[in-house]
């Protein structure tokens, strides 16, 4: 890089084995050995103009660690509605856990703009220690797979520029390695007519799916992926399509809806249903893993069953529901409780101005 840019820059001094030994110790994980082979080199990029891994600057030691991680902090704030957001997978599958953040990952540069480099120290079942992922702001819904290691990514790099893949910018260099960036496309939107017919052709492995004027769900059938689901209609369409798709999210708007389908998937967490018609509950008995529930513009006719749901966190009721229930006795121990004063009317992207009271139940006659 100095080569093309027509300066030299000198690299910092190499770290310590003293100091990658405490970084290690204060990590609880051990670096892999190219990582810990490129701080015998240098401390990071020091004062380097151009960064060496292209646009993120390399942290010095002495900065693992030690990130502000607000910005995580802020994605799980009430009016983002976490409840309703699913991780996705990367590319290629199971090669990164499915996780904003995590202990084993161990960020090493930074981009200055909220997203981090980091070599993962505890991957998925088709991934390999060390390999190189990006975390951050626009990583919230799920981590990029970037290279098998360290290694690999600086080749890349070099590669590029021994091509000539690259662009001056002021002073430094915009290199083009052809490396994932931000996540795939993983979304389809859709009236459920010619639009969706496309995104099926399209090939793109889709695990969030929002599809309205639902008529049939036939073409859940082309989306085994899909972890994140909205389906809208003005009818009750057959819901038998869904199972065996590993569901997480799903979110229904339909006018009378049967959840014997839905509670057959052991995978799903959090659950939305608008309905003019009254919905039972009672299936939802049998779901293991399910967290969260929104019940607040459906009709109920057993919403007694919401006490039997153990593992139950979060509810979202209606004044009036919450009043009903509050004179049960063995709620779940829901850790939050969002009440609608009236039924609310379901937009989409879903965004409610929430009063925040910590530490108390609300009170049902509020």
């Amino acid at each position: 890089m100095a080569q093309i840019l027509g300066y030299e820059e000198a690299l910092p001094e190499p770290a310590s084995e003293e100091d990658l030994a405490a970084v290690e110790k204060k990590l609880g994980v051990v670096l892999p050995p190219d990582l810990r082979a490129l701080y015998g080199i240098a401390d990071g990029d020091g004062d380097l103009v151009n960064p060496l891994f292209d646009r993120q600057e390399w942290l010095p030691l002495s900065e693992i660690g030690d990130q502000d991680d607000e910005w995580l902090d802020i994605a799980r704030e009430w009016q983002y509605e976490p409840w309703r957001q699913t991780v996705f997978d990367t590319q290629p599958p199971n090669t990164v856990r499915r996780s904003p953040l995590r202990t084993g990952w161990i960020r090493f540069a930074f981009d200055t703009g909220g997203n981090w480099l980091a070599v993962d120290m505890d991957p998925g079942p088709n991934g390999r220690p060390g390999q190189v992922i990006k975390v951050g702001v626009d990583y919230t819904y799920g981590p990029t797979y970037v290279a098998d290691s360290v290694t690999t990514f600086l080749r890349r790099l070099v590669e590029a520029l021994e091509r000539g893949d690259y662009r001056r910018h002021d002073k430094s260099l915009w290199i083009d390695a052809d490396l994932p960036d931000l996540p795939g496309e993983h979304s389809i939107y859709s009236d459920g007519g010619p639009s969706l017919a496309r995104a099926m052709q399209a090939g793109s492995r889709v695990q969030e799916a929002r599809v309205v004027d639902v008529e049939d769900c036939a073409f859940l059938a082309a989306v085994p992926d899909v972890c994140s689901l909205a389906l809208s209609s003005t009818g009750s369409p057959d819901l038998t399509p869904l199972g065996g798709r590993p569901v997480e999210y799903l979110e229904l708007d339909v006018e009378s809806p049967d959840l014997t389908v839905p509670a057959r998937n052991r995978e799903l967490r959090s659950l939305s249903v608008t309905c003019a018609r009254p919905v039972e509950l009672a299936p939802l008995r049998t779901l293991p893993n399910l967290w969260a529930l929104d019940i607040a513009a459906a009709s109920v006719a057993d919403i007694a069953t919401v006490a039997e749901l153990e593992g139950l966190r979060y509810l979202e009721v209606t004044q009036d529901q919450w009043r009903e229930l509050s004179e049960l006795d063995g709620l779940p121990p829901l850790a939050v409780v969002g009440v609608h004063p009236h039924r609310p009317e379901r937009d989409w992207p879903s965004s409610t101005d929430w009063v925040t009271i910590f530490d108390e139940l609300p009170s049902p006659t509020a």
